[in-house]
């Protein structure tokens, strides 16, 4: 074997295990430069990927499913971790190659996913480069991260979807409805038993209906009133099982002596668990929030039906409501 052809195997081994180093690490920018300019990349999900711009789309839409610790979904991993056997390396001539490499998918809930890379290799500027990749996934653990994405595709028949977006609306609110009658034991019971409610300072996560509820008492006793007008649903079916939202709720909160409005979108996650639609995960983002108009805590009784103005009677008379105080308080 030639020195050029030595040289040539060494750069091709590196290219390999260098596509998967800064990958994992979210270094895209130095992975684009391992390809050439008109590389062409197939992921098996039935579209052929050209040039450097639509073949880091690949990437970018990949981190987006992996848990950045900011968001509340215990279902995406939070790191993946390529392991690449050597590859098999034909030198078709001393500017192209191909080869072919088993891989293995690692998360923080073990084996993901494993498969094989068929790569055709050139010299770019005197370095060896991806000409073209092609990632061929040959099996998945149940239920895993890959498993999930590539069920995700599964159409709902037309009467199944139905009544999945219509069971994921009653979930949204009857959530509204517990929060604002301060009843924890529904209010936990609509997320998914192992949701992730933070991260403890060791960096693992805090889950179970346990934290929830814990967390829940927190903010909760933190304010007073809640009256959440929920309104747009945008629902987006993943699977059969999986599901995302959009979910604009007007809110009126008692903030001490203050009545402020919030205009809030939550960002959700769903799944069928049991054969019930639960949260997986909400996200609070803000529009705004401010103080508005009169203020309620300041009006005289309403007597309802004698007036049709002033303080009613809710929520204090709802029992979960009083139950909840009176923990408060004790």
């Amino acid at each position: 074997m030639e020195v050029w052809e030595l040289d040539a195997r060494e750069q091709i081994r590196d290219l390999v295990a260098s596509y998967n180093a800064l990958g994992d690490r979210g270094r895209f920018d130095e992975v684009m430069v391992l390809f050439a300019d008109d590389a062409v990349m197939d992921v098996g999900d039935g579209r052929t990927y050209n040039g450097i711009d639509e073949i880091r789309g690949i990437f970018t839409e990949t981190r987006e499913s992996v848990n950045d610790g900011l968001g509340n979904d215990a279902t995406n991993p939070r790191y993946l971790q390529h392991h690449t056997a050597p590859p098999a390396i034909t030198i078709e001539r001393s500017d192209a190659a191909n080869g072919q490499a088993y891989f293995m998918v690692m998360t923080n809930a073990g084996v993901d996913h494993w498969g094989r890379y068929q790569d055709a290799y050139r010299v770019v500027d005197g370095r060896w480069r991806f000409a073209s990749r092609r990632v061929r996934v040959d099996g998945t653990t149940p239920g895993g991260w890959a498993d999930r994405r590539l069920r995700g595709g599964t159409e709902l028949s037309t009467p199944d979807r139905l009544a999945a977006e219509a069971e994921i609306r009653q979930l949204v609110a009857r959530y509204a409805v517990a929060t604002d009658q301060r009843d924890l034991n529904a209010l936990v019971g609509l997320f998914i038993p192992d949701v992730r409610v933070d991260w403890n300072p060791s960096g693992e996560p805090v889950t179970g209906h346990a934290a929830l509820r814990e967390n829940l008492t927190g903010q909760l006793g933190a304010i007073g009133v809640t009256i959440l007008h929920v309104g747009t649903h945008q629902i987006d079916m993943q699977g059969p099982e999986d599901a995302t939202g959009h979910v604009y709720c007007r809110a009126e909160i008692q903030d001490g002596d203050r009545w402020i409005h919030q205009s809030i979108r939550y960002d959700d996650r769903y799944r069928r668990v049991d054969g019930h639609w639960l949260f997986v995960g909400r996200r609070h983002q803000l529009f705004y929030g401010a103080e508005v108009g009169t203020n309620p805590l300041r009006l005289p009784p309403a007597d309802w039906p004698a007036n049709h103005d002033g303080w009613g009677t809710l929520p204090e008379s709802d029992p979960t409501w009083q139950a909840f105080q009176q923990d408060q308080s004790s």
